[in-house]
């Protein structure tokens, strides 16, 4: 019933029932043709560039990989975009120098996939953005002793197309 009476008071202060969900609304009509005016509403929970993570994807590069005692620590770089006007230019910055609230918009996140000398998959996973910038895993105990292939990349806000992949051989030793 609010959705009826919603409609129906839309339709009184507007003369139409074209209901739209996006930054547009009905402005003028003519048989011939239909003009769509663009406005901003503040109270719209998005807000401006929300959706900028689609329209510009952005890719992360592993500039250096640690393996130490069974912890993997990567570190890495990540493109930023820096608006000015209506233009943008997509600057590549470290992890740990770009800010929180734009290394949060960016979501970045480390996924690894560690395989054996004969090419199976060993261990793999997901590693989020720690302190001080960089992805960090404890797999201490999660790996036989053994030669393997540790393959990573960073992704941003989920965008893995073109990704840049960082190979590195990692030893695990036996333990006495």
């Amino acid at each position: 019933r609010q959705r009826w009476q919603a409609l129906a008071a839309f339709y009184r202060a507007g003369g139409h029932f074209l209901v739209t969900n996006g930054p547009y609304k009905l402005k003028g009509r003519t048989p011939e043709s239909v003009t769509l005016e663009a406005f901003r509403d503040l109270t719209y929970p998005l807000g401006v560039g929300s959706f900028d993570a689609y329209a510009i994807p952005r890719r992360g590069f592993i500039t250096n990989v640690e393996w130490q005692d069974g912890r993997l620590t990567v570190s890495g770089d990540i493109e930023v975009v820096e608006t000015f006007q209506r233009s943008y230019r997509i600057v590549r910055s470290p992890l740990g120098a770009v800010l929180g609230p734009v290394a949060q918009r960016a979501a970045p996140e480390c996924r690894y996939v560690i395989t054996d000398a004969d090419g199976r998959v060993a261990l793999a996973g997901t590693i989020p953005l720690g302190a001080g910038g960089t992805f960090q895993a404890d797999l201490t105990g999660r790996l036989a002793a053994g030669r393997y292939t540790l393959s990573a990349l960073i992704a941003v806000n989920g965008n893995t197309m073109n990704a840049d992949i960082h190979r590195t051989p990692i030893v695990v030793p036996v333990r006495p």
